[in-house]
C-alpha cells in the first residue's frame, strides 16, 4: 500500500450481562463512523495515540519534515494542535518510519489547520457531527462517539472508567477557546460521588477534560483554566513528578515560549481538595539546546490554603522561597504554611538517526544534616527507537523505574496524590518496574504490538510516610513482603481513520506473594478490547 503525500516510499499499509451488553453496544454503535478532528487551538488530551507518532518523528532529525511538522516541549504535555502544525510543505521523499507518522497525523491535522498550515490533498477531512465557521473567524464545533476498553480475565468482566458515549464541543471567538469533552458512561466510583443514570451500574455523565484558554499570536503564550491532565517528563508509560496516568485535575496553567532559543516555560496551579484547602503549585522549563537533545527541570509544591496563593500562583519564583517570604511576612504561620517540594530533572537525546535515550530523576527528599531520616528518591531511564523490515516500520523501547519508599508520602499531610492515587508515577512509592514494547505496522491501517513487564511491590503505599523521631530505615530497599508481578500483552489495531481506531488484544500475569502474602499466587489470562469510534 503506498502512503499518500510520502513520495515514492512505500508504507504497507462475561459474567456480568449488563456490562457485557453495554461492551458490545460500544463494540458495534460506531461502527462506519468518519474522523473526528478539533480546533487548531485544541489541545491534543495527554494519553491521545497520536503522542507516540510524535515520540517516532522525535526519533528522525527535524530536517526529514521540512517545517511541515513541529515538535515543541515534546517533554511537556499538553500540546496544542496549532503548535504541531508548521507552515512548509510535506517533503518530497522520506523513509517509511516518518512516512507513516506523518500519515497519522495529517489525517488529523488538516481538518483544522492554522494559519499558514494547507492540508495536503491526499489525506481528505470528513465533516464533523457540525461545524459552523464565522467569517471573522468564530467557530462551533460538535462531535460524537463511542469510545471506550472492556476487559476481561478469569475472575471478572469490566468496562474500564470514561468508556461510553463521548460528546465534545468546542466554541472559539477570536483567539478564544471553550472547550469540553463530556462522557455520558462508566465513571470508577461513580456512585460515590453522584447519582447513577443506570440503577446500580457507575454510569454518569462526566467531565474530565473541559476548559476556557486564550492563546496569544503565534502560539507563544498562553493561558488555559479548567479541568484536564498533565504529563511532564520523557517517560512513555508515565512520568515521576506530574504523569498522565493521576488523575485529572482542576487548576489554571500559564505558559509562553522563546522560539528563538526553543525555551518553553510552564506554570500550574491546581486544587487537589477544595474542602480542606489542599493545593498544588509545580512549574517547569524544556529547553531543546541541539534538535536531538531536549532538557528539564520540575518543581512542584504541595500546600495548604483556602486558595492559590499568589507567589505559587506566578510561578515566577522558586517555591523553596515562598514558603520563607511567606514566613517572614507571618513568623506566627511557619507550621501552617509547610509545604512539600519535589523537584525534578530530565533529558532525552537522540544518540542517532532512529535511536533515542531518556532518563529522569525526581528529589522528594535529601537530607545532607542528617542520616536518621532517610532520603526519598526516583528514578527513570528508557530507549526507544524505530526502523524498517522490508518496507514496513517497527519500533521498539525499554523503561526501568525505580521509586523508594516514602516517595510521594508526607508526615503532615501534604502527599503527592489525588483519590487515592499517585500524581507521579502509577506504582506508587516502594516499587520498581522494567517494561519493553514493541511494535510492527506493515500498512499506515494496521498495527500489531506486544510489551513485557515485571513490578515488584514493596508493602509501603501512600498513606505510610515516615515520621522524624521512628527507628531509622533504609528507603533504597523494600519493606516487608515484596509482591512480584510478571505480565505479556500482544495485540492488534486497526487504524483506518482519525476517528477509526479499534484494537484487539490478550495477556498473562503472573502474580508471586500476591497481597503480600508469602507463598500465596495469581495466574490469570485476560483480554481486552478497545474503540475509539467519532465523528
Amino acid at each position: 500500500m503506498r502512503c499518500p503525500g510520502a513520495g515514492r516510499q512505500e508504507v504497507r499499509g462475561s459474567r456480568a450481562p449488563r456490562r457485557v451488553a453495554l461492551l458490545a453496544f460500544v463494540a458495534l454503535g460506531g461502527l462506519g463512523a468518519n474522523p473526528a478532528g478539533a480546533a487548531p487551538l485544541q489541545t491534543l488530551p495527554v494519553g491521545n495515540p497520536l503522542e507516540a507518532e510524535l515520540r517516532v518523528l522525535d526519533l528522525y532529525p527535524s530536517a526529514a519534515l521540512a517545517g511541515r511538522l513541529r515538535l515543541p516541549h515534546l517533554q511537556t504535555l499538553p500540546l496544542q494542535l496549532a503548535e504541531i502544525e508548521g507552515a512548509g510543505v510535506p517533503a518530497a521523499e522520506t523513509g517509511p518510519v516518518v512516512a507513516m507518522a506523518r500519515a497519522r497525523l495529517e489525517r488529523v491535522l488538516g481538518r483544522d489547520p492554522a494559519e499558514g498550515f494547507a492540508p495536503d490533498p491526499a489525506y481528505p477531512a470528513t465533516p464533523r457531527l457540525l461545524q459552523h465557521l464565522e467569517p471573522e473567524g468564530g467557530r462551533l464545533e460538535l462531535s460524537a462517539g463511542l469510545e471506550g476498553r472492556g476487559e476481561a480475565d478469569e475472575h471478572a468482566s469490566r468496562l474500564v472508567s470514561g468508556s461510553g458515549l463521548q460528546l465534545r464541543a468546542a466554541l472559539g471567538l477570536d483567539r478564544w477557546l471553550v472547550f469540553s469533552h463530556v462522557v455520558v458512561g462508566r465513571i470508577d466510583s461513580a456512585r460515590t460521588f453522584a447519582d447513577p443514570i443506570v440503577q446500580g451500574e457507575d454510569v454518569i455523565a462526566h467531565t474530565e477534560d473541559t476548559y476556557l484558554s486564550y492563546t496569544g499570536a503565534g502560539e507563544r503564550w498562553g493561558a488555559r483554566f479548567g479541568r484536564t491532565r498533565w504529563h511532564w517528563g520523557p517517560g512513555e508509560e508515565g512520568s515521576l513528578l506530574l504523569s498522565k496516568t493521576a488523575p485529572a485535575m482542576t487548576g489554571l496553567a500559564l505558559r509562553g515560549r522563546l522560539a528563538g532559543l526553543r525555551l518553553d516555560a510552564v506554570a500550574l496551579s491546581a486544587t487537589l481538595d477544595a474542602a480542606t484547602g489542599e493545593q498544588l503549585a509545580a512549574h517547569r522549563l524544556e529547553w531543546q539546546p541541539l534538535d536531538g537533545l531536549r532538557l528539564g527541570i520540575t518543581e512542584t509544591a504541595r500546600y495548604r490554603a483556602t486558595g492559590w496563593q499568589p507567589l505559587y500562583l506566578a510561578g515566577v519564583i522558586p517555591y523553596f522561597m515562598v514558603q520563607r517570604l511567606e514566613t517572614q511576612d507571618d513568623p506566627d504561620s511557619a507550621t501552617s504554611l509547610r509545604n512539600n517540594i519535589m523537584v525534578g530533572f530530565d533529558a532525552g537525546w537522540r544518540i542517532a538517526p532512529g535511536t533515542r535515550v531518556y532518563g529522569e530523576i525526581a528529589v522528594d527528599d535529601l537530607h545532607a544534616r542528617t542520616s536518621e531520616n532517610p532520603d526519598k528518591l526516583a528514578w527513570q531511564v528508557g530507549w526507544e527507537g524505530a526502523g524498517t523490515v522490508g518496507g514496513s516500520r517497527v519500533t521498539w523501547g525499554g523503561e526501568y523505574t525505580r521509586v523508594w519508599r516514602f516517595v510521594y508520602t508526607s508526615y503532615f499531610g501534604r502527599a503527592y496524590e489525588l483519590q487515592g492515587r499517585p500524581l507521579g508515577f502509577p506504582t506508587g512509592p516502594d516499587a520498581r518496574r522494567l517494561r519493553l514494547r514493541g511494535t510492527w505496522d506493515p500498512a499506515v491501517d494496521w498495527q500489531l504490538f506486544g510489551a513485557v513487564a515485571r513490578t515488584d511491590r514493596g508493602e509501603n503505599t501512600l498513606d505510610q510516610p515516615f515520621v522524624p523521631g521512628s527507628p531509622k530505615v533504609e528507603a533504597s530497599t523494600f519493606q516487608g513482603v515484596v509482591e512480584r508481578t510478571r505480565e505479556f500483552d500482544a495485540g492488534v489495531r486497526w487504524w483506518p481513520a482519525g476517528g477509526v481506531d479499534l484494537a484487539l488484544s490478550a495477556g498473562y500475569r503472573w502474580v508471586d506473594d500476591a497481597a503480600h502474602v508469602p507463598g500465596a499466587r495469581d495466574r490469570s489470562a485476560r483480554a481486552a478490547f478497545e474503540v475509539r469510534l467519532t465523528r
